[in-house]
């Protein structure tokens, strides 16, 4: 292809339209062929090939595409633009949604789609066979001192992007230090060994009473003497609860009554305040004392002179305003006495504390559950101490009833304070304890404890003085003595295979097992943490 023959101008993948109008314009050649690169964006809109088509139609030039991306063809022709894949194909218009061969703009092709380009304008034609390129649309490497070999120097005296280079960076840096973190754990930190033994082990249970001293500073193994501490708090709480009891708060029925005194050969009688009257079942009370005259019979019949007085209700309620009647006097059953209308009661019912609502605020203070419990135990542990569950206890003080049985409210509020106590004896007397007892039985001697059992043993207080008496239940397991950190250097750095023979040449050991985790892992970690010994009774059973 000679330089002659056409202008054949190489787009960058982010040049604008404005650009590439620029060089059509620019060009002094009839026929101008485009390179695309791929993914070229910005003929990738139908704008842009409308705009690309009137610079050619202005300029009078015949624009050819060399691109085979199928988002671009379809637009090539709808904008009538010619394209090829290469540039030595025949250009063609692409076919556009628009059907027949009017294109978009409605204008008749005046270029026949199966002719070269070569052939469109007769003086000018394409580059020979020796001149192709790629269908890729890499250009081969220009002539020295060509139009091509010139843009090509340009493009590579371009500033690098230094952003994209240090984006690969920091990624290759950080793919390394992610790559050195994965061997560090794959190689010091993962790898790990269980060992498991089987020993004769035999079980002792042992009864142990001691005496848990709060103010010992050392163990006494004579006397059997502990150190022990006790632990104290206590706490406000309260609680409420509605109100159950109802009260008549209304006003009480008023009346006057009239008193005979029929109580033959009695004499003058006084009836004192307070005096009950009742009639069907409602009683009123005299408000001052009555002096009745003497008795008075005339032919049997009661002729004393009468006397009155006012009385007030038992109780409020409209019940109370009882008609004119007769009355049954309390403790005067010879008075006779006769009331007139009872007026002025009224009922107004009000919720009032009883006593059932403060007992029921007491049960529920006594049921909840304290966190002084849990606390007690976590602060003994942490300091050494096995805490005696027997030792909890928890004293409430008097309990404070706002408002008071009787008062008139919608809900009581019970409080009380209370005190809280716990016992812890000193771990490691105690196992100093359960090592002197083990050694003075026939069973543990020339043995070694593996488990002292404190932990899951019984205790219970006899005494709760200063020196307190405490009877522990526990069960001892004994075995062969295993020195376990020299099994770790014995075995460390070797294969499992090499190791289990090594565990079984230790005197009270069984059927030793070695497992090495992760599946990559081939020898026992030299590191002695990281070597688990897991020693297990004749059957197989975990040592308490």
């Amino acid at each position: 292809m000679t330089a002659d023959s056409k202008d054949t101008i190489y787009i960058d993948v982010d040049e604008e339209i404005t650009g590439i109008i620029s060089k059509i314009q620019n060009s002094d050649k009839d026929i101008v062929a485009l390179v695309l690169p791929k993914r070229a964006s910005v003929l990738q809109s139908i704008v842009n090939m409308k705009l690309l088509k009137r610079a050619q139609d202005q300029h009078k030039k015949k624009v050819v595409l060399i691109t085979s991306e199928s988002r671009i063809l379809p637009l090539a022709g709808a904008a009538s633009l010619f394209v090829a894949s290469n540039l030595t194909s025949k250009p063609y218009v692409p076919l556009a949604k628009v059907t027949g061969k009017e294109t978009a703009d409605g204008e008749k092709d005046d270029i026949d789609p199966n002719t070269p380009v070569s052939q469109v304008v007769p003086a000018a034609k394409f580059a020979d066979s020796d001149d192709e390129i790629e269908i890729d649309n890499t250009p081969k490497t220009p002539e020295p001192g060509s139009e091509t070999a010139k843009s090509k120097k340009n493009k590579k005296n371009k500033v690098p992007n230094f952003s994209k280079f240090r984006k690969k960076m920091i990624f290759a840096g950080a793919l390394g230090v992610a790559l050195v973190f994965v061997l560090i754990y794959a190689i010091f930190i993962a790898p790990k060994a269980k060992v498991t033994v089987k020993a004769q082990t035999t079980d002792l249970p042992m009864t142990i009473d001691f005496i848990a001293d709060t103010s010992a500073d050392s163990f006494d193994p004579d006397l059997k003497i502990v150190r022990a501490t006790t632990k104290e708090d206590q706490k406000d709480d309260n609680e409420k609860v509605n109100t159950s009891g109802e009260k008549d708060k209304g006003d009480k029925a008023t009346g006057t009554v009239t008193f005979k005194n029929c109580d033959f050969g009695s004499g003058a009688t006084t009836l004192p305040a307070g005096t009950i009257v009742s009639a069907d079942g409602f009683s009123f009370l005299t408000q001052k004392a009555v002096k009745l005259p003497a008795d008075s019979f005339t032919g049997g019949a009661c002729t004393s002179a009468t006397a009155s007085g006012s009385v007030t209700a038992q109780k409020s309620g409209e019940d109370y305003n009882l008609g004119a009647q007769s009355y049954a006097v309390s403790g005067y059953s010879e008075v006779q006495a006769s009331g007139s209308q009872m007026s002025g009661g009224s009922s107004k019912i009000v919720k009032v504390v009883a006593q059932e609502d403060v007992d029921k605020a007491k049960e529920r203070l006594n049921g909840k559950p304290s966190d002084v419990h849990d606390d007690f135990v976590n602060q003994l542990k942490s300091d050494g101490y096995v805490p005696i569950e027997d030792s909890f206890k928890s004293k409430p003080g008097s309990y404070d009833v706002s408002p008071a049985v009787g008062q008139e409210a919608d809900e009581v509020t019970v409080s009380v304070t209370t005190k809280y106590s716990m016992l812890g004896i000193k771990k490691e007397d105690l196992q100093e304890l359960v090592k002197s007892e083990v050694a003075k039985s026939e069973e543990g001697k020339d043995k070694t404890i593996l488990s002292d059992g404190i932990d899951s043993a019984t205790f219970k207080v006899s005494d709760d003085s200063g020196r307190i008496g405490v009877t522990m239940n526990t069960t001892v397991v004994v075995g062969p003595d295993l020195d376990q950190e020299n099994i770790k250097s014995q075995i460390a750095g070797k294969k499992s295979g090499e190791a289990e023979a090594i565990l079984s040449q230790v005197p009270g050991i069984n059927e030793p097992k070695v497992e090495l985790s992760p599946f990559w892992v081939g020898k026992v970690p030299k590191k002695h943490s990281k070597i688990t010994i897991e020693v297990q009774q004749a059957d197989g059973s975990q040592i308490p």
